[in-house]
């Protein structure tokens, strides 16, 4: 990069690659695209020695990268926010990329002869719900629910009739109860949710026709649920990890390492399904495989025995599996209603 003889802003002659007097730094940027690129990344993912560094302490030692932090090594090392955000933004990059829906309502026809006796039974139950409706006299199709499922325009079944009409039948229930409860003073939030229900319903049924819509309303949600669930997962350690006292921002940093590799675990399987398709073993083995590395994390951050080390980690486990889900279950019924 050379150095300019004079500060273009404010015209001082210049003793090094900054301005004295305001500070700029002295570049010429009358460079070829792929030098500007170059500056880029570097500016944003700082690409250079550490990226290598971060990310072998990162996969190769669980818990180094947070242990060698904490303790001041920070020069040699990516900060964490910013790989915590490298890794949301790669993440949902490749969703949009290889095409994937990260949730999906798909539809399944099958045909009632190939069930066993018990299965038809359960299904007659629930004839009439929104997830199963007979098509005819000897078909069913179920609606379930789908993780990073391909994206097919137009090669969608939908949902049955049956089905359609069970949705109108909640919409007018809604409706009727909306209006009856207009009378009351004090139940005006009442009508706001039968009015988010509404919206619920028919963003599912939409939902199961174009997954897409659901999904550009759920790629927005669910970095928000991230920021507010990475605090309480740090909120969790601190409660376990009150003896020897550790300040919380030690805790968050370490909260914010995990759900970085969480991040780029699922990266890997969103590629996995795009090029090969299905929900293979590696597909099914993230989760334990995920366990696992927490587990020697907690381990080596932390400095605690065996035994104390997995008391703590299946109860972080348990609450924050808790809390995960219902603030998923949240964020999918805003995207519903946003469909």
């Amino acid at each position: 990069m050379s150095v300019l003889p004079a500060c273009a802003n404010c015209n001082t002659a210049l003793q090094g690659p900054y301005c004295s007097n305001c500070g700029q730094k002295a570049s010429d940027l009358h460079r070829p695209i792929w030098w500007i690129l170059g500056e880029f990344m570097d500016a944003v993912f700082s690409f250079d020695s550490r990226t290598f560094r971060t990310l072998w302490l990162l996969f190769g030692e669980p818990g180094e990268f947070t242990r060698r932090y904490n303790s001041g090594q920070r020069a040699s090392l990516l900060p964490p926010f910013r790989l915590f955000v490298i890794a949301t933004f790669v993440f949902f990059v490749t969703l949009q990329v290889t095409g994937l829906a990260l949730v999906a309502f798909e539809s399944k026809v099958t045909a009632l002869k190939d069930l066993p006796p018990e299965a038809v039974k359960a299904l007659q139950k629930r004839d009439g719900s929104h997830f199963v409706g007979s098509r005819d006299g000897k078909t069913v199709t179920s609606v379930e629910l789908k993780f990073f499922s391909p994206v097919t325009p137009g090669a969608r079944p939908g949902l049955t009739s049956e089905q359609k009409e069970q949705i109108e039948k909640d919409k007018t229930e809604l409706d009727k109860e909306a209006t009856q409860e207009q009378r009351s003073d004090d139940s005006g939030w009442l009508k706001t949710m039968r009015s988010y229900g509404r919206r619920v319903l028919e963003g599912f049924e939409k939902s199961v026709e174009n997954p897409l819509r659901l999904n550009a309303s759920l790629n927005v949600w669910l970095p928000r649920i991230m920021l507010f669930l990475v605090p309480v997962f740090a909120l969790l350690l601190a409660l376990m990890h009150w003896r020897p006292r550790v300040y919380y921002v030690e805790h968050l940093i370490f909260a914010l390492h995990i759900h970085t590799v969480m991040f780029f675990a699922l990266t890997i399987v969103a590629l996995a399904v795009a090029f090969f398709g299905g929900m293979g073993f590696l597909e099914l083995a993230i989760w334990p495989i995920l366990g696992v590395y927490f587990w020697m994390a907690l381990k080596r951050v932390y400095g605690r025995g065996v035994f104390l080390t997995s008391v703590k980690f299946v109860v972080i486990l348990l609450i924050y599996s808790v809390i995960l889900t219902a603030s998923l279950s949240m964020a999918l019924l805003q995207a519903l209603a946003e469909a």
